[in-house]
């Protein structure tokens, strides 16, 4: 016993690298929209180890984008109350930070990382179904699934993205598959059903859509339906167990009739990789599976009635925000200001920090320059070659951020970066690469006084 934990301190310290990247992720997601103080330490830490780095294979097209934005919303901040660190700015300054310590990997230490990443989505799920079935059992108060994130929406799309991450590392393509990896899948979509996040599950479709087109580029239409539909009935049975374990617990007089479902989905869960191999073997029952998964999509909808006002009323807000395009599109009107703005204009007040869009959001607080950094940087990573499961998690996490606002969710954002990296072209090495880490480093320490300062 003591030799098995010495090897695995030994590996530990041989990937200190990878397992900071790792603690950060958990730190980020469990921090929501982020906290000054323990998001200027976790950079202060990260940059600290970037500064042994030698090199890094950055994409400028990205990194500079995501700086460039950072640098914008931190002079917008500093226009309205006079400092950096009110604002966005000075928390999702960790993102370029952790991208560019991701790059400074090599291409088994990058799989590892993602492996890591996707256990972590899996840990989450996991955590949120026994949270759930607690509340409905036992307290009997269980309502839509929020997790380590807070909000249902933000894990529903987290666990979207934990989903095709983990589609990726199943891909022999990327390296030998991890056998344990596979039984976390159905653990994910119970999980993503007790959000009953409607934005989620759209973006979840626009996925697999993506799935299905780049299936098609390597073989005939009726081998990628196959594929999709084998995907697809996994997906509703996964879902389908998750609606059945939210309805049991919340609209019974029985909440804790969750329990055996929950003990199903156990079950479920062990012999999960027999039922790939028998959809797999079985193509036809894959399809009509697929079929019956309407019924899911269905019940998922009846489950949450309100989500179609939810959207129109969405659809008022991005309505209502353009008008505020144009106040100021350099800075735009600050960070935090939209909402101070919509109580007072005399419409419709929605109550709530962010537009439900993220590039409008990011055009109206922080000005059309910032807004155009992002999306450059969108821009260019569909003009890389990605896998396909990667291609379709991105595109997942940016049509929510046109309907929602997972963005400014530190733990999803971070999880998409992990997830979706590619080592770019350009290697930035010695004297530049440590400058980088060095005045990310005093921002992060400056911003750390400052927390302190505040309080």
């Amino acid at each position: 016993m003591v030799h098995w934990i010495e090897r695995g301190l030994d590996g530990l310290a041989g990937h200190y690298t990878e397992a900071c990247i790792f603690l950060a992720q958990l730190i980020l997601t469990m921090v929501g929209v982020g906290n000054l103080r323990t998001v200027s330490i976790l950079g202060l830490v990260l940059c600290v180890i970037g500064l042994v780095k030698q090199s890094a294979r950055i994409d400028p097209w990205i990194f500079a984008p995501l700086v460039l934005y950072n640098l914008v919303a931190m002079v917008s901040a500093c226009r309205i109350y006079g400092t950096v660190a009110d604002g966005y700015g000075a928390l999702q300054s960790v993102f370029p930070v952790l991208y560019l310590l991701l790059m400074c990997q090599e291409d088994s230490e990058q799989l590892l990382v993602k492996r890591m990443s996707v256990l972590w989505g899996g840990a989450a799920a996991a955590a949120g179904l026994l949270q759930f079935t607690f509340l409905a059992a036992v307290q009997d108060r269980a309502g839509r699934l929020g997790g380590l994130l807070g909000n249902p929406n933000a894990m529903g799309i987290f666990l979207v993205v934990s989903w095709f991450a983990l589609m990726a590392c199943l891909d022999p393509e990327q390296g030998r598959p991890v056998p344990v990896l596979a039984y976390l899948e159905p653990v994910i979509l119970m999980a993503l059903a007790l959000t009953l996040s409607m934005g989620s599950f759209v973006a979840m479709a626009a996925g697999v859509l993506v799935l299905l087109a780049e299936e098609k580029r390597d073989h005939t239409w009726g081998e990628a339906l196959q594929g999709i539909c084998r995907i697809l009935a996994k997906a509703s049975l996964g879902v389908g167990t998750g609606i059945l374990l939210y309805l049991a617990g919340t609209r019974t007089d029985v909440p804790w009739s969750c329990l055996p479902l929950l003990l199903y989905g156990a079950a479920m869960t062990a012999l999960w990789q027999r039922l790939d191999r028998f959809l797999a073997a079985c193509p036809r029952m894959a399809v009509l599976i697929s079929v019956f998964g309407a019924m899911v999509a269905i019940a998922a909808v009846l489950a949450r009635p309100s989500s179609i006002a939810t959207f129109a009323e969405r659809l008022e807000m991005m309505a209502s925000a353009l008008r505020y395009l144009t106040v100021n599109p350099l800075l735009g009107v600050g960070p935090f200001q939209w909402r101070l703005l919509d109580l007072n204009d005399g419409g419709k007040y929605f109550n709530t920090w962010h537009i439900h869009n993220t590039l409008l959001h990011v055009g109206v607080e922080m000005g059309w320059i910032a807004m155009a950094a992002l999306a450059a940087a969108v821009v260019r990573v569909y003009r890389k070659k990605l896998p396909a499961a990667k291609k379709a998690g991105f595109t997942a996490f940016c049509l929510h951020n046109m309907i929602d606002t997972s963005f400014f969710y530190l733990g999803v954002t971070a999880q998409m970066l992990v997830a979706a990296e590619r080592p770019g072209e350009k290697r930035l090495s010695g004297g530049w690469l440590k400058a980088v880490f060095g005045l990310f480093g005093v921002m992060f320490a400056v911003n750390l006084c400052r927390s302190f300062g505040a309080a």
